[in-house]
């Protein structure tokens, strides 16, 4: 499901691709589109059965089967040329997203919600704790160290994560009949999960900034790949059964990614 995710679509045909293809290996690139030479990053993957595109800040990304020729991925590429084009330039003119200041007083997200950081001495002890909803105590050493909130704000978010993605998980695997699977917890700055062959799922700890629908759809992605794993008819189909407004959720979620991955 969906990168963090920048615009991404295969020949031809937009789409939100594969949140998170596997065993790729990655190569620059460059190709001569109308007036302009375009970097771009060629990711090859045993699991991807077709070529898609995804341009993000990072600008374009290539992602090919394991056995497309430099030839084919070319011309896929210049079928695409105007979108491509069309979203570089979109890219292009947006804001940067707003560094956050580690400090009391700075603004962050738990499902959804403003939080405020309200960061006090204490020589003995370093920790995060949620007060009254709207307010994060964060006890630190030396409260002029960002590096050392920050560090205090992720642990707090991991530790709610494990948490509630456990919770997330087993209600949507119930309501798909699958066995609960294992979870682990992901840092990636590009992708909202990923699930493998070995029912394993990893869940990107920053989803705990999202409102908790968008975290609903992004556990039930994942636990419907635990029956398909690709993204065919039949796999939306079960990702609809046990979430059916995936897809305003999922148009949502890919307009707020690059803030909650700012993170």
């Amino acid at each position: 499901m969906d990168r963090s995710r920048g615009d991404e679509t295969g020949i031809g045909t937009p789409l939100i691709a594969d949140l998170f293809p596997v065993h790729e290996v990655e190569q620059p690139r460059r190709i001569a589109l109308r007036d302009r030479e375009v970097p771009y990053a060629l990711k090859r993957s045993q699991r991807r059965a077709r070529i898609a595109f995804l341009v993000d800040e990072n600008g374009l990304a290539v992602h090919a089967p394991w056995r497309a020729t430099d030839a084919q991925v070319e011309h896929a590429i210049r079928l695409s040329e105007r979108w491509i084009l069309r979203k570089l330039v979109q890219w292009a003119d947006r804001p940067p997203v707003r560094a956050l200041q580690w400090r009391a007083g700075e603004t962050v997200e738990y499902l959804g919600t403003p939080v405020t950081l309200d960061v006090v001495p204490d020589p003995f002890h370093k920790r995060a704790e949620l007060c009254d909803d709207r307010r994060l105590l964060i006890r630190v050493p030396n409260t002029e160290s960002p590096g050392l909130v920050r560090e205090m704000v992720v642990t707090w978010y991991r530790r709610h994560a494990q948490r509630h993605f456990a919770e997330r998980l087993a209600h949507f695997s119930t309501g798909l009949g699958v066995p609960v699977p294992r979870l682990f917890l992901s840092s990636a700055t590009t992708r909202w999960g990923s699930c493998t062959a070995n029912a394993e799922v990893r869940l990107n700890w920053r989803l705990m900034q999202a409102p908790p629908e968008l975290v609903d759809y992004v556990v039930a992605h994942e636990t419907a790949h635990l029956l398909h794993l690709n993204h065919s008819a039949r796999f939306w189909k079960a990702v609809a059964r046990v979430y059916p407004a995936y897809e305003s959720a999922r148009a949502t979620l890919a307009a707020m990614s690059r803030h909650y991955m700012a993170l």
